[in-house]
């Protein structure tokens, strides 16, 4: 009898500190979406941008794609003042609830473009920020790859992933699988 009640005891402490967690982890809990072809033809993909954290200065946020039927895509996520601000929050940081909705907003509202507007990797440039004017660019491609992707004229979604850089994916076209092609910033 006493393992019982010893058990339940337990459970019951247990069953405590988790809840008390999740309700802190909750104080500014947000979520906007946006839709956007991307994809397929013939059903939009649904982007959700997402905020959670004890208070609003000090939420992750994340932005979520999924597809028509719900799979997810991709998925990136960074602390919201990184995101804002740039760099970590400092200790009086503040932010509203009305300020991270407005932050979530444009953020959902993703940039679609096309390959063929990336900048062209140049034969006699090192690097493809070489061949850039004004932005320093990384892709995970070698020359090649690159240009050939960027000559299919694929659609692209680009999103802040910082203050002042940005990420583009596309679909790979032999994997259907999505693919970081470019990250451009200062």
């Amino acid at each position: 009898m006493l393992r019982w009640i010893g058990i339940l005891a337990a459970l019951g402490l247990s069953a405590c500190g988790p809840r008390e967690n999740a309700d802190v982890a909750q104080d500014c809990a947000r979520s906007v979406t946006h839709s956007v072809q991307w994809s397929r033809v013939d059903a939009p993909d649904v982007i959700t941008a997402s905020s959670h954290g004890p208070s609003c200065a000090q939420v992750t946020t994340d932005l979520t794609i999924r597809d028509a039927s719900g799979a997810s895509l991709w998925t990136f996520s960074s602390a919201y003042w990184d995101l804002a601000v740039g760099g970590p929050a400092p200790e009086d940081a503040e932010a509203s609830a009305e300020q991270i909705d407005a932050f979530l907003r444009l953020w959902a509202d993703v940039s679609v473009s096309r390959t063929s507007r990336l900048p062209q990797w140049r034969t006699d440039a090192a690097t493809l920020t070489d061949s850039a004017s004004v932005f320093n660019y990384q892709t995970p491609f070698d020359r090649s790859a690159y240009e050939a992707l960027r000559q299919q004229d694929l659609t692209m979604l680009c999103y802040a992933a910082a203050v002042e850089d940005t990420q583009c994916i596309i679909l790979d076209p032999a994997t259907r699988t999505p693919t970081l092609i470019v990250a451009y910033g200062t």
